[in-house]
């Protein structure tokens, strides 16, 4: 992955997340319930942390180009997986459209995926250490 392309994702993700965070702190808190919040919340923090952290794996792919590629795409699907199915689950809640309900089993897939993600990290580490 390009370091361009993984900065690219990380400023997108990033920005994406304090948006839902900052919404679900003014203005759904009086329309969703605490559970959907919750999740909004959680949803959000998680897109955020894994935003950071692809961040400094970008930085490092610098150094080590080959390195955190599989561990970085991992954390991209993982992230979109995990909270953007969250964001349509609950627009699901509120807005009624019955369609969106095959999304449920996503989210657990994509935090199985972003798991997967840091073990990569720690696999590929160990590639560093004897390079």
């Amino acid at each position: 992955m390009k370091i361009k392309n993984s900065l690219s994702w990380s400023g997108f993700l990033g920005a994406s997340s304090v948006v839902v965070l900052a919404l679900a702190a003014h203005a759904l808190e009086k329309k969703l319930e605490i559970e959907q919040l919750n999740a909004v919340k959680t949803a959000g923090q998680i897109q955020l942390f894994h935003a950071i952290a692809l961040l400094s794996m970008s930085m490092l792919s610098e150094k080590f180009p080959m390195q955190f590629e599989k561990a970085m795409k991992l954390m991209i699907y993982g992230t979109i997986m995990f909270s953007f199915s969250i964001y349509l689950i609950v627009f699901k809640d509120t807005s009624g459209l019955e369609f969106l309900k095959f999304l449920w089993p996503i989210t657990p897939i994509g935090g199985l995926v972003l798991i997967l993600s840091w073990i990569s990290i720690i696999v590929e580490s160990r590639s560093i250490e004897k390079s």
